[in-house]
C-alpha cells in the first residue's frame, strides 16, 4: 500500500480535527503504512516539528497509540513502534476467533432484508474479485463484507475490540493476502458464513466464521516461521 500524503497542520485552515486528533492520524497513518518500521524509535519533537505543532498534543497522541496497542511506552526512551512476536498473534487471532465468532452468531439473528441482500452482494463481489486474481478489488469487498455482517450483528463494542485488533496485524495483510490461493480459499471460507447467516443458523454461523479465522491464523503463522521471521531480528 502507498502511504497516502498527509498534510502539515499550518496548510489546513479551518479544520475541524483537534491538533491531538491530527497528530493521531498523522502517525498512526504511518505506522499502518510502514512508514514508521517495527522497533522504531519516535520522539515527540521530531514529530511535532514535522506537523508544526506544540509536543503536548503530540504526546496525547502517542499515549492513545500506546493504548490501542501500536507503540510502547519506554521510560526514559521515548516511544517505540510496536513489533510483533509470534505469540502476538496467537493472542490476537485467539481473540479474534471469539469475537468474530459471536459477531456472526448474532448477526444470524438479523431479518432486515437489506443488510441480507448487501452480504449477498458483498460475497458475489469477493467472489468476482478472487476468481479475476484482482487483489485490490477482493481487499475493498472483503471490508465491504465484514462492514455488513457485523452490522446486522449490532454490538458496537466488540466490533471495536474487533478492529483494533485488526490494526495490530495490519502492516502483514498485504503480505498474507497475497500468499497462492490465499484469496480463493478466503471466499470458500466466508460462503457457509453466509449460508448459516442467512439461514438464522446461529450455531453454523459461527462455527463457520471461527474456522475460517482459524484457517487464517495458521496461513498468517506459516508464512512469518518460513518466509519473515528467518529474515528480521525480533518481531515485525
Amino acid at each position: 500500500m502507498t502511504e497516502k500524503p498527509f498534510p502539515n497542520s499550518q496548510q489546513i485552515p479551518g479544520s475541524p480535527e483537534t491538533l491531538p486528533q491530527l497528530a493521531y492520524a498523522y502517525v498512526k497513518e504511518r505506522i499502518l503504512n510502514r512508514v514508521y518500521k517495527p522497533g522504531q524509535q519516535l520522539m515527540d519533537t521530531q514529530i511535532a516539528g514535522e506537523l508544526g505543532i506544540s509536543r503536548t498534543p503530540v504526546r496525547d497522541a502517542l499515549r492513545q497509540l500506546a493504548y490501542e496497542g501500536l507503540l510502547v511506552n519506554q521510560a526514559r526512551q521515548g516511544w517505540q513502534v510496536y513489533s510483533l512476536a509470534l505469540e502476538d498473534i496467537h493472542e490476537i487471532f485467539d481473540l479474534k476467533a471469539l469475537l468474530e465468532g459471536m459477531l456472526a452468531r448474532q448477526a444470524a439473528r438479523c431479518q432486515d432484508e437489506e443488510k441480507r441482500s448487501s452480504l449477498r452482494s458483498a460475497m458475489a463481489e469477493m467472489q468476482q474479485a478472487a476468481d479475476a486474481n484482482d487483489f485490490p478489488a477482493w481487499r475493498e469487498a472483503d471490508l465491504e463484507f465484514h462492514a455488513v455482517l457485523y452490522g446486522m450483528a449490532q454490538n458496537g463494542r466488540a466490533l471495536n475490540i474487533v478492529e483494533n485488533l485488526n490494526q495490530q496485524w495490519y502492516r502483514l495483510r498485504i503480505g498474507y493476502i497475497a500468499l497462492e490461493g490465499r484469496i480463493q480459499r478466503s471466499c470458500r471460507e466466508h460462503a457457509p458464513v453466509v449460508e448459516s447467516v442467512l439461514a438464522g443458523d446461529e450455531e453454523g454461523a459461527e462455527r463457520s466464521m471461527r474456522a475460517h479465522i482459524g484457517n487464517v491464523h495458521r496461513d498468517l503463522v506459516h508464512m512469518l516461521v518460513n518466509l519473515v521471521f528467518p529474515f528480521t531480528e525480533g518481531g515485525v
